[in-house]
């Protein structure tokens, strides 16, 4: 008998723990909105849908080179991108504070919260 009650006591208090995370976690959300960023790495081959669909058709990757953010296409062709548009394309709902190159030739988006 003594156990039961330990067990459902237990479980009362860990579904109460479960219970008060969500709110927690909005809390910090919503702290975070007041002025915060967050940033978002689009690789050069998850990225290139950008460049399909606003440079050209044949891009196949769009890395961000030390030169800038480029296009490359099936025939290695180089056609200049602009990154700023291309984080708007990836989160039209979203305000883009910035664009940087990551060490990886990612597209690194800076997006306000």
């Amino acid at each position: 008998m003594l156990r039961r009650v330990l067990t459902l006591a237990a479980g009362t208090l860990l579904a109460c723990a479960l219970a008060a995370a969500p709110a927690q976690a909005t809390a910090a959300t919503g702290a975070a909105a007041l002025g915060g960023t967050v940033d978002v790495v689009y690789g050069p081959v998850s990225g290139a849908g950008y460049c399909i669909n606003r440079v050209d058709s044949r891009s196949v990757v769009s890395p961000y080179r030390t030169t800038g953010y480029v296009c490359l296409l099936t025939n290695g062709t180089a056609i200049p991108a602009n990154p700023l548009s291309a984080c708007a394309y990836h989160e039209p709902t979203r305000v883009v504070v910035g664009a940087f190159r990551h060490p990886t030739e990612a597209l690194i988006c800076r997006y306000a919260v």
